[in-house]
């Protein structure tokens, strides 16, 4: 994405120096590019290193709240899980017991 962008010469090297800053999995986004871009129009280097310092932080708080969900989410599955098989267990205890009503229990009926 960011070879394919049509730049004024004059802007060309800020831009491959903003854009070194730009993390690997934040390089095809196509708003932030435009964005670093227009803001080397409006504002210079400065400006568009400040947009790139704001993107990675978004992004870092998006893969933490990501990694935090995951984690989250594994933590219900192995509980229900837990759950699951101490239901399990204690079904087959309950199973194994004598729970058939014949009399030949019933010594005191002599």
């Amino acid at each position: 994405m960011i070879d394919q962008i049509d730049l004024p010469k004059d802007l060309l090297g800020s831009f491959k120096r903003v854009s070194r800053r730009i993390p690997v999995d934040l390089r095809k986004d196509e708003t932030l590019i435009k964005t670093v871009v227009d803001y080397l129009q409006l504002g210079g280097e400065k400006l568009a290193r400040q947009a790139v310092e704001a993107a990675k932080q978004t992004y870092a708080l998006e893969v933490a709240q990501r990694r935090k969900k995951a984690r989250e989410e594994a933590l219900v599955r192995a509980a229900e899980a837990r759950l699951a098989a101490i239901d399990e267990a204690s079904g087959k205890k309950a199973d194994g017991l004598d729970d058939d009503d014949d009399d030949d229990d019933d010594d005191d009926d002599i």
